[in-house]
């Protein structure tokens, strides 16, 4: 076994076999269509610099360990975005390799901390990782869906289809912002900060990996945007699954079941244009109970459960 790094253009063969291995690295949930994995891998949806180690015996890959490397913020992590083994060839010492290598460069990048997001807790506590957060999958299926009732009083709600218009840039800033907000266990999660260029970058990303994205906000009656929620469509995902990412409510709007209400409004809408969709993914952090409330009123039901660990370089 030798492992060589990836470079996707140079080696279509070697990252057809990498996605192969890791393209469901989250079943049971959605597939990672091609073109969204190799999105995953390279850039993510922020577009961190990363980079790809393969594990290839006899010309097959058999694992893999994409690192992202944060470069605007979280300047001391290094995040294991996939570190992934071929069924047959585990138990043999392959993925121990394989976190050797993303240890070696996380040291030599200067990164302190590695973190790695694991459904299991066998690999990374024999490793030496800690657990440090708790994050649960739920899913929605069509069949829970419901006609939306009337919103709170004072608001409006719209939805679009695809990127951010350019005259709403700014507030989309202070929406994504406000997702530092959000309820997570004890261990301090470094905040993410937006501006308009990062948005637009990040959602120049939908085109490239096939995604149709279905954006609500709740505009209070002075115009401010007050809430937002978003839904990923994989044009490529052949399975009928759609990924519920982020909800936010602004700290002066809360209390007001906003959340509650551009989520319905927004799978609702998703789901009358998707007739392939039949089932909506989503996480939660295990101790952000108000959106798991909210979670479970529109119908999602328990997936499982996965933790991030992190470990000292």
């Amino acid at each position: 076994m030798s492992i060589v790094p990836l470079d996707f253009d140079a080696s279509p063969d070697l990252a057809a076999g990498y996605h192969a291995v890791a393209g469901h690295l989250h079943a049971p949930g959605p597939p990672l269509s091609p073109h969204l994995f190799r999105l995953w891998v390279e850039r993510g949806w922020r577009s961190v610099p990363s980079e790809t180690h393969l594990a290839v015996a006899d010309g097959e890959v058999i694992g893999g360990v994409t690192l992202h490397l944060f470069d605007r913020d979280r300047l001391g992590d290094a995040l294991i975005r996939v570190l992934e083994v071929a069924p047959g060839h585990r138990g043999r010492g392959v993925g121990s390799a394989l976190l050797g290598v993303a240890r070696e460069r996380a040291r030599a990048l200067g990164r302190s901390k590695l973190i790695v997001e694991a459904k299991g807790e066998g690999f990374p506590a024999r490793h030496g990782f800690r657990s440090v957060y708790t994050e649960a999958r739920r899913v929605l299926h069509r069949s829970a869906g419901s006609e939306p009732p009337p919103g709170p009083p004072g608001y409006a709600f719209e939805t679009t289809v695809g990127p951010t218009p350019p005259d709403r840039l700014a507030e989309m800033v202070t929406l994504l912002d406000t997702m530092n907000d959000a309820p997570t266990d004890d261990h301090e999660v470094a905040a993410e900060r937006w501006n308009p260029d990062l948005v637009r970058v990040y959602e120049d990303t939908w085109d490239l990996a096939r995604q149709t994205v279905y954006t609500t906000v709740a505009r209070a009656a002075d115009g401010e945007a007050a809430a937002f929620t978003r839904i990923f469509v994989d044009a490529a995902d052949p399975e009928g699954w759609a990924r519920q990412t982020d909800t936010a409510v602004l700290k002066s709007h809360r209390g007001r079941n906003l959340g509650y209400h551009v989520k319905l409004r927004n799978t609702a809408r998703m789901f009358a244009a998707e007739p392939a969709v039949d089932r909506v993914i989503t996480w939660n952090a295990v101790t952000n109970a108000h959106m798991i409330a909210i979670n479970e009123r529109l119908g999602y039901e328990l997936l499982d459960v996965w933790r991030i660990w992190e470990l000292r370089t």
